[in-house]
């Protein structure tokens, strides 16, 4: 992975985290009206009848695919960490490299587990006491650590405005982004340090 040196950063790289954070937000907000734009123009065939008898067959079942065929929920989950961020360390001590240990006892018996569920059985996987949440979701990059979110457009991902996280154990995290059904190893975050919050 390229990583640009500070002095050919583009002015963009330069902004505060707040500008940077309203900078995705309008983003992520022309996005949206330009998808509703294109909804909005499709053309209309409502008055077009199928060739074959002039009437759709009567079906009182749907396929589950014809509800959202680009839907990753029946894939089984991949991943890689080909583009992990493994270069220097966190200011809070900790190396982004992972050592081979977390590497052999965690990361990759656990990922190879996960590998044979489907992400619709990962996203049913729940943690916590009374209030249950999931244990492996989906985060706005604008919401972690300043640190964070400043080293995630400084390696080149401010293309993604939103992270993925997978809970490995009590604080263990590991932090990355998907591309239709494939995980791509971002950060090993063995002490929750990247989104800092009062682990259960």
């Amino acid at each position: 992975m390229n990583i640009i040196p500070a002095s050919e950063m583009t002015k963009e790289k330069r902004l505060t985290r707040k500008q940077k954070k309203e900078s995705l937000e309008k983003a992520k907000k022309e996005h949206q009206e330009l998808k509703t734009a294109r909804l909005l123009n499709r053309p209309e065939f409502s008055d077009h009848l199928p060739r074959t008898f002039g009437h759709a067959p009567e079906s009182s079942k749907t396929p589950r695919s014809a509800n959202n065929p680009n839907s990753i929920m029946s894939c089984f989950m991949d991943w890689c960490h080909s583009n992990a961020d493994v270069n220097g360390d966190w200011s809070w001590g900790q190396s982004r490299q992972w050592d081979i240990e977390h590497w052999d006892e965690i990361i990759n018996p656990t990922m190879s587990e996960f590998q044979k569920l489907t992400w619709s059985e990962l996203f049913a996987q729940r943690t916590g006491g009374k209030e249950r949440h999931k244990k492996h979701h989906d985060m706005d990059v604008c919401d972690l650590e300043p640190e964070a979110f400043d080293r995630w457009c400084e390696i080149g991902l401010d293309e993604y405005d939103t992270a993925f996280r997978f809970r490995l154990g009590n604080k263990p995290r590991l932090w990355g982004y998907r591309i239709h059904a494939k995980f791509y190893i971002v950060w090993w975050d063995p002490n929750h340090k990247i989104y800092p919050t009062e682990v259960q």
